[in-house]
C-alpha cells in the first residue's frame, strides 16, 4: 500500500473518531441522568446539540440543500458515524439571521435551528471540523422599537 493512501486512511479515520466523540458528547447532554440530579447536565447547557461545521478536502465549508423545505446549509448535527464505510449522518441546522429569516451568510448567522432533515455525507471528503457555540441553538433574538 502506498504512503499516500495510507495516510488518506489515517486521516478518515480520524474524521469519522472525531465525528464520534462528537455523537458521545451530544449523547451524554442529551441522555445523562444522575440519581439526585436527573438531567441537570442538559439543563446547564440548555440543548442536546453540538453544532459545528465541516470543511472539504478544497478547503470549503460543506454545504448540503434540501429541496423540501428549501433550506441550504453548513451547519449540521451528527447523527450518526459509520465507521465501516466512513461516512456520517448529519441532519441540517437552519441559520437564521437577526430578524429570523434563512439566511447563507456566516457573518448573519446569530441563531441555529433543529431541523429533521437527514443526509448521509461521505467523510472521505472532510478534512476538519469546527465545533460551534452552543449559545447559538439556544438564544433567543428580541428586536425592541426604537421608540
Amino acid at each position: 500500500m502506498s504512503k499516500e493512501l495510507n495516510n488518506e486512511r489515517k486521516s478518515n479515520h480520524c474524521i469519522c473518531d472525531a465525528l464520534l466523540e462528537l455523537k458521545i458528547l451530544q449523547d451524554l447532554l442529551q441522555n445523562s441522568q444522575t440519581k439526585f440530579f436527573g438531567s441537570l447536565l442538559a439543563k446547564i447547557v440548555g440543548t442536546d446539540t453540538i453544532p459545528f461545521l465541516l470543511v472539504t478536502q478544497k478547503g470549503d465549508l460543506l454545504s448540503l440543500h434540501s429541496a423540501m423545505e428549501d433550506i441550504e446549509t453548513n451547519y449540521f448535527r451528527i447523527e450518526s458515524v459509520d465507521l465501516e464505510n466512513s461516512s456520517a449522518t448529519l441532519s441540517l441546522l437552519r441559520p437564521l439571521d437577526i430578524e429570523g429569516n434563512l439566511t447563507t451568510s456566516p457573518c448573519d448567522v446569530v441563531r441555529l435551528e433543529k431541523t429533521s432533515i437527514c443526509k448521509t455525507v461521505d467523510v472521505t471528503c472532510i478534512c476538519a471540523i469546527q465545533p460551534l457555540d452552543t449559545e447559538m441553538l439556544k438564544r433567543k433574538i428580541i428586536i425592541e422599537p426604537k421608540w
